[in-house]
């Protein structure tokens, strides 16, 4: 897999964001140096990955490897530079088995993934269910978990706007915390829900107000 354009373009992407929408990044202290882990965030913005992979793996010297949407192949030139940063790409809402084996290779290979576990973007700003993805990786792997929120991305490119709008956009980092390990047999329904749970709620501490779920949202799914 071919990573040469990630530190670039991480830089190319904060040095825009930091000077038109004052993109700021706070908790960098609380990245693991070595060793590999799970990157999981809230998703507003097409700009949030790069925006993530600049206040992450660029502000440490490593690469993090993002999970897309297959679709995102297809695009023009953003696709092939994809190719070039170290994504890897996922077929949304069909358990889609060799994403899933890519991402415990890279984490047992020591090397930090991202994941956006609502699956899709949230238009609005204000975080939707996880699906059970992302703790079935840290399960699986037995690595942590980086919980980051993304505040004010959604504002960027306000409904359908291909201009962008002035703004605000913090990143925050939490605390890395890991979840029951279980590397064999299945996980149970339950467990899974309850860690999936905890991830989002990790995440939703980081948020302001008006962006964490909705009162009585209900928490996960069992998307893989």
């Amino acid at each position: 897999m071919r990573s040469w354009f990630y530190h670039p373009g991480a830089a190319i992407i904060g040095g825009f964001c930091r000077l038109f929408f004052g993109l700021r990044v706070e908790g960098v202290e609380r990245i693991p140096r070595r060793g590999a882990f799970i990157v999981v965030a809230n998703h507003c913005s097409n700009l949030d990955p790069p925006m993530l992979g600049w206040a992450t793996g660029h502000q440490i010297g490593r690469v993090v490897h993002f999970m897309a949407k297959i679709e995102m192949r297809r695009w023009p030139l953003i696709g092939w530079l994809a190719t070039q940063s170290g994504v890897y790409f996922v077929r949304r809402g069909e358990g889609d088995r060799a994403a899933q084996r890519f991402s415990l290779e890279a984490l047992a290979d020591d090397r930090p993934i991202a994941l956006f576990p609502e699956g899709t973007r949230s238009r609005d700003g204000r975080m939707r269910s996880f699906k059970d993805g992302a703790a079935y990786l840290a399960m699986r792997s037995g690595v942590p978990v980086l919980p980051v929120g993304i505040a004010g991305s959604h504002r960027m490119f306000p409904g359908r706007s291909r201009r962008p709008h002035r703004t605000r956009v913090t990143i925050r980092i939490g605390d890395p915390f890991t979840l029951p390990h279980s590397s064999a047999g299945r996980i149970d329904r339950g467990v899974l829900a309850d860690a999936t749970g905890r991830i989002e709620s990790a995440v939703a501490e980081l948020l302001p107000a008006e962006q964490r779920p909705a009162p009585g949202g209900t928490n996960g799914g069992v998307g893989r």
